[in-house]
């Protein structure tokens, strides 16, 4: 089915493209939730219901949920193979179940208060530093994503990284500096090892949620050694980079209070 140049889910616009992406990472999205990770029997229900949901609203048949995991490879799948006969409204739907859901499946152990120690934006890598800037929607105003195949997405709105992240890679001799891997925000006084898919943040006004791991690509070749960029992946430790959503706008400038905590 033909789609509009936009789709609007919230304070949130799709294009097609953005649209039809982000519903094929639903599952990936749910691995990176799990990744390293025990859910709970209580939180496990949940994702029930939301596969639930989903499945009603695709209009496709529900699979077995005894395996949860399981299961959201077959509704992912089963959706994907229908995605052109469904309407505008049913994806519509279906975007805004997802992240009604994702924010829900993660407690901190420990909530964590840091400080914003760079901000970064700019078309092409490195990301050009900041000294404040103003968050909307889309990310900060004025950032750019070359690669619109893999980037810009609403919960890609931007990319978080920590100080003690980078410091480890410095330490085995990686030629990496804040801004070069293209994150936004890089945050000191918080260990890389909090980062991670479902907490929510707090900066001043401005509130959000990490939604996912950060797929490294090759485009940060230059800044490991022997072009070892796959260093910085979830599945290598913990110095990789986050995505987040906003889901509430305002100003923010190095130096403000980075917050880091569950949202129950």
């Amino acid at each position: 089915m033909a789609r509009s140049a936009l789709i609007n889910v919230g304070n949130y616009s799709y294009t097609a493209q953005d649209a039809q992406g982000t519903l094929d990472e639903m599952n990936d999205i749910w691995s990176h939730h799990t990744h390293e990770s025990t859910i709970p029997d209580g939180w496990l229900a949940g994702a029930r219901g939301f596969l639930a949901e989903f499945s009603s609203l695709a209009g496709i048949s529900l699979p077995s949920l005894d395996n949860v995991d399981t299961a959201f490879t077959a509704v992912h799948a089963s959706v994907m193979e229908k995605y052109d006969q469904l309407s505008e409204s049913q994806v519509e739907s279906l975007l805004a179940a997802m992240w009604r859901f994702f924010p829900t499946m993660r407690s901190l152990a420990i909530e964590h208060v840091g400080t914003i120690a760079h901000l970064h934006a700019s078309k092409g890598l490195p990301k050009k530093p900041l000294s404040s800037a103003v968050i909307g929607w889309k990310g900060i105003e004025g950032d750019v994503q070359s690669w619109r195949v893999g980037h810009g997405r609403p919960w890609q709105a931007l990319c978080i990284w920590s100080t003690d992240a980078i410091e480890t890679l410095q330490a085995e001799g990686h030629p990496i500096a804040p801004g070069y891997a293209g994150e936004n925000i890089t945050v000191a006084g918080i260990p890389a090892e909090a980062f991670r898919p479902g907490a929510h943040f707090r900066i001043g006004a401005v509130r959000g949620f990490l939604t996912s791991y950060a797929i490294p690509c090759k485009q940060n070749n230059d800044w490991f050694l022997k072009k070892d960029f796959k260093r910085m992946s979830h599945e290598r430790g913990d110095q990789c980079r986050l995505y987040a959503m906003v889901t509430t706008c305002g100003d923010i400038a190095v130096g403000d209070t980075f917050e880091l905590f569950t949202d129950r």
